[in-house]
């Protein structure tokens, strides 16, 4: 939309009547004169040129509200290898339940630290880090899922579940 709108031509077809923008909440309109009452936000204001921009309309209260701190968990304090694996975990803790996030946090951060230590003199890379933290993220699904979900076929023998697929009872 436009800054400016354009007047209806005065009887005469002069067409100098003050248009823009009110000076007040920024709404568009044409006024007789320059100065009035807004019609739309009823506060005396002026009628601003239509070579101005409106004016934006922010209020301080909605910025200050959007610029919430991050809330500190003190793991990014660590130092060395240690910030290194909370910097690689903290990829991965948006993948789970936003209630369970600070516990996957810290299980991939101890799983890291003990496969390292268990590592011998191999390389431990940025990607083994990912791997081993795209498993746990995956073991704790499966943990999810069976607690909802009770057992699944892979707890039964092989000859229950053939005596399952034969008689149909995977709905029991």
């Amino acid at each position: 939309m436009s800054s400016s709108v354009m007047a209806p031509p005065a009887p005469d077809g002069d067409y100098r009547q003050p248009q823009g923008h009110c000076s007040k909440c920024g709404k568009v309109w044409t006024l007789e004169t320059g100065q009035g009452v807004c019609q739309w936000c009823g506060k005396p204001s002026t009628c601003q040129s239509s070579t101005t921009q409106p004016r934006s309309i922010k209020s301080s209260s909605r910025r200050r509200q959007r610029q919430v701190p991050v809330k500190s968990n003190g793991y990014d304090h660590l130092e060395g290898e240690w910030l290194v694996y909370y910097n690689v975990a903290s990829r991965f803790k948006d993948r789970v339940r936003a209630q369970d996030s600070e516990d996957i946090l810290h299980d991939i951060i101890l799983t890291l630290a003990v496969a390292e230590r268990n590592n011998g003199h191999h390389p431990f890379t940025e990607g083994t880090m990912h791997r081993i933290a795209s498993r746990c993220v995956a073991d704790y699904w499966r943990d999810h899922y069976r607690h909802n979900n009770g057992l699944t076929c892979c707890s039964c023998s092989k000859a229950q579940r053939q005596k399952c697929r034969k008689d149909d009872l995977y709905s029991e």
